[in-house]
């Protein structure tokens, strides 16, 4: 958005039209928002306080949402549902599914950047200088300040006393010294995650964690740890360093080998398939009738499936970067037994590419007992959606667990998995 340019936004009038209907603008001259935002999406109740600029025909702003709430606010493409709180900072080619708890705390906190991709569920939140891309984050996850967390999932937690925290200082590294950005990690899972009946997990402020990792619920890691691979249940003890002989061997374009990244990134763009599945068929189930609330599920689901296309794309790519490194490889050790996995990677991408773009996109369809489940919790609990999940009855979660579950197995399929191989089996 450039306000430099005559016509680009809105005019004053329009916004004194919105303040007549109930939106708070406490001082309207301060106010930025284009003329492609249609007006009808910020609802009535919205606040938003001086130094706001609002942008993008996809913005879209609930009732009760509050932007701005700490200083200046700039937002492009991104929606707020009822009841987010953003305090300072930016947000683009986002979505927080808003607020559901009757307490003071932000959704973001002071110098936020909330970057392509993310998704903020219900209460989910973060502090201070926090900078997140292609992240998702579960109801009431919760990151400290000054923190680095892009291309993962977070879930973990049974409610608002109960709630898997990243600690300040954390740093999630995804971008290798290679340049390739294969690297999203899964902090729980999604068959268990969205049931909101899981263990937490607590990662330890100054703490690095090299993707791809995998973290089951209930993983906790200390202070200053360095994790690497994956976590497990209970106290993780800090990665070691490299070993001498990994670090004399190493060549900055030639790969080891690549089973594990293949493996975990297969792996993650089925959980993501099977979140998106959730959300066209759970979330949607429990929005119908409410446009508002379908609509703002609808952009939470287009942003897994943004997220799925992301992933393909930063495979697609560690495969492009096969050809170099099977060249440097055979120049120096003619029979590496990574030649042949690498190979199977660079040669097959394109068969992989278009299983993965089929199964990520063909879903089973809901289960009757998870349908008849949400359809009565809903009826218990209204529109709180923490609440009606938490209210489902055992045969419900079990039914839909195993639909998930299914899911992600259909997308990691062995076939898949199988396409490039461990070393020890021929490759």
């Amino acid at each position: 958005m450039n306000e430099n340019t005559e016509g680009s936004l809105h005019k004053p009038a329009a916004l004194r039209a919105l303040s007549e209907r109930g939106v708070v603008i406490p001082a309207p001259e301060q106010v930025a928002i284009g003329r492609e935002v249609p007006l009808e999406a910020i609802a009535a109740g919205a606040v938003l306080h001086p130094f706001c600029r609002i942008s993008g025909a996809n913005t879209r702003i609930g009732a009760g949402a509050v932007i701005g709430q700490l200083g200046p606010v700039t937002l492009k493409d991104t929606v707020c549902g009822p009841g987010t709180v953003l305090g300072c900072g930016e947000a683009e080619d986002a979505v927080f599914l808003g607020k559901e708890l009757d307490d003071p705390s932000h959704s973001t906190g002071y110098g936020f950047r909330v970057r392509r991709g993310c998704i903020y569920e219900e209460d989910a939140r973060s502090a201070e200088h926090t900078d997140t891309k292609m992240t998702i984050l579960f109801p009431w996850v919760t990151l400290g300040s000054n923190i680095n967390w892009c291309d993962l999932l977070m879930g973990g937690g049974t409610g608002s006393d109960d709630f898997s925290e990243v600690g300040s200082g954390a740093i999630h590294f995804n971008f290798t010294p290679r340049g390739d950005k294969a690297t999203a990690s899964l902090f729980g899972h999604v068959p268990g995650g969205v049931f909101l009946n899981q263990p937490r997990l607590f990662l330890g402020g100054n703490g690095s964690f090299v993707g791809p990792l995998r973290a089951d619920f209930g993983a906790v890691t200390v202070a200053g740890a360095r994790q690497v691979g994956s976590l497990k249940p209970g106290l993780n003890p800090s990665g070691p360093p490299p070993s001498s002989a990994v670090v004399e061997s190493f060549q900055l374009e030639a790969y080891g080998s690549i089973k594990r990244t293949y493996d975990s990134q297969i792996c993650y763009i089925g959980a993501l398939a099977a979140l998106e599945a959730w959300y066209s068929q759970a979330r949607s189930l429990l929005a119908a009738g409410d446009n508002a609330l379908q609509a703002l599920y609808e952009a939470g689901r287009a942003m897994v499936a943004l997220n799925i296309a992301e992933r393909i794309v930063q495979l697609a790519g560690l495969a492009g970067r096969m050809e170099r490194s099977l060249a440097l490889i055979a120049q120096r050790t003619p029979g590496d037994a990574r030649l042949a996995q690498q190979r199977a990677l660079l040669e097959g991408w394109s068969g992989i590419e278009a299983a993965l773009r089929a199964y990520a996109t063909h879903h089973e369809p809901l289960p009757k007992a998870l349908g008849q489940g949400l359809e009565e919790a809903a009826a218990s609990h209204g529109r709180v959606y923490t609440r009606v999940i938490r209210a489902l009855p055992a045969a419900a979660v079990a039914a839909g667990g195993e639909w998930l579950s299914g899911i992600e197995a259909r997308v990691a399929s062995p076939e898949l998995l199988a396409a490039v191989p461990a070393l020890g089996d021929g490759g």
